[in-house]
């Protein structure tokens, strides 16, 4: 078995085999608050929970971004597709003998402490060639001994160059000279059908924002790709208010559906494009709407009346 080349056949652009983890540091942190609440989700004490395992494979799946006029955050159809192909990939090592599972740990702070990555000023991600877009999904597997080969542990690095543009250009002000404060980031907002209205006034972009990638000198290399006409229908905001979703969760996961907050996300950003033609159809289903989703689309269309 070639572990690197199934990885690649994959259709990932590195993999990286690290002992199983230890991260009594990181589990102090998320106690005390440190981290948004979708960090809730990761497994404390890897050995515990997957004891047949001997490493943990974490997976680099490189993105090009949507161009920031066009409202669509690049990230979450890469991850659909990287989690597809991780699965792809725990099927070939299946097939070779080789136990694997999905692992919920903390792939960002296991980069930094390897070496293979450095934390910015805005807390994204950066990897040397590949910038902050990138997607990482982790197995953990049994390998067999004699193919049981670790990346070689490197020096933590430094790469932000300080210049502050993302401290500047952020909507929500979560980046500061006093460091990274999720409670200010619109991301950790946005999975649900009601936002707070200070991060409704400063959407402008579907599934995310962007903002401090796209201002990021280390991301200037990366060129933006077009969207799709499939993308332009499944991701037209009419269709999203209207309720058909089922296109777009064909290209970013049906875990997106929960809660009505692709309609919600359609209708604070059809308000903030000044979308009046979209007001009737939001009219229309904010009268055959109830709870936290019909508040969101009565922002909007005050939004709109009031432009």
């Amino acid at each position: 078995m070639n572990l690197t080349e199934l990885v690649q056949q994959a259709g990932f652009s590195a993999g990286y085999l690290l002992p199983v983890p230890q991260y009594e540091e990181w589990t102090r942190r998320r106690a005390s608050g440190a981290f948004a609440p979708e960090a809730d989700w990761i497994e404390g004490d890897p050995a515990a929970a997957w004891p047949w395992a001997n490493g943990l494979l974490l997976l680099i799946w490189p993105y090009a971004p949507y161009a920031p006029d066009t409202g669509l955050s690049g990230y979450y159809p890469a991850s659909h597709q990287s989690y597809h192909a991780m699965m792809g990939l725990k099927k070939a090592l299946e097939a070779v003998g080789v136990r694997a599972e999905r692992a919920a740990v903390p792939v960002k702070s296991l980069l930094v402490a390897w070496g293979l990555a450095a934390c910015l000023d805005s807390d994204m991600l950066y990897m040397p060639g590949i910038g902050t877009r990138f997607v990482i999904q982790a197995l953990m597997v049994a390998l067999p001994e004699d193919e049981l080969t670790f990346t070689p542990k490197q020096a933590p690095f430094q790469a932000c160059i300080h210049c502050k543009r993302c401290q500047r250009a952020c909507p929500g002000g979560a980046i500061s000279p006093q460091g990274y404060d999720w409670r200010k980031c619109l991301r950790a907002y946005e999975d649900g059908p009601q936002m707070p209205a200070w991060v409704m006034e400063r959407m402008t972009c579907l599934l995310g924002c962007e903002v401090c990638q796209d201002v990021c000198p280390l991301n200037h290399f990366i060129q933006p790709r077009p969207v799709t006409e499939e993308e332009k229908a499944a991701f037209d905001l009419g269709r999203l208010i209207a309720g058909d979703i089922k296109p777009a969760l064909a290209l970013i996961g049906k875990n997106m559906k929960k809660g009505g907050k692709l309609t919600a996300q359609a209708a604070v950003l059809a308000a903030n494009q000044n979308r009046t033609d979209l007001l009737p159809l939001l009219e229309e289903q904010a009268a055959q709407t109830d709870g936290p989703l019909k508040d969101t689309l009565l922002w909007a269309i005050f939004k709109l009346q009031h432009n």
